[in-house]
């Protein structure tokens, strides 16, 4: 399995709520380029699965727009859920499936530490836009390991 776990684009925070927080333009503009950089590794997705949060779907929807891939919204990606519950999900796919995952700190980080280190206490420190990229032959605690970290370019 080979997995895309990517952080959200940076969002606004003039919104009626969190849940309705949308990506703001630097947020967009860098998470275009991200996905214009690495639209090769990227084209390996099978499956785009996002939170139900405006700022994840707005960043999934624009790798959906040059994957030409479906955005399946899923209300466990969001970001006060567990780990161990996305990784439960994902041993539902084949293990051969490649995914693209759209979410939220601290879940993104602490489902990097659980698939690498076998536990989330080493969840790793994203920024916004960024994709971890998880290689794993079964998705297990401590059975995968990171081939490519795609962060966006600042300044």
């Amino acid at each position: 399995m080979k997995l895309f776990i990517g952080r959200h684009g940076q969002a606004s925070f003039d919104a009626e709520s969190d849940r309705a927080r949308p990506l703001t333009a630097a947020g967009t503009s860098e998470t275009e380029k991200l996905r214009d950089h690495y639209i090769s590794e990227l084209k390996q997705a099978q499956i785009i699965w996002a939170s139900d949060l405006k700022r994840a779907n707005e960043t999934a929807c624009i790798y959906a727009e040059k994957l030409d891939l479906k955005i399946e919204t899923k209300n466990f990606l969001s970001p006060d859920c567990e780990a161990d519950r996305v990784l439960k999900k994902l041993q539902s796919l084949d293990p051969d499936a490649c995914v693209l995952i759209v979410s939220h700190q601290p879940l993104v980080g602490e489902l990097v530490s659980l698939l690498c280190e076998g536990n989330i206490y080493l969840a790793h420190p994203y920024v916004t836009s960024e994709i971890v990229v998880i290689d794993c032959e079964i998705a297990g605690p401590g059975m995968g390991s990171v081939s490519g970290n795609f962060q966006p370019a600042r300044g």
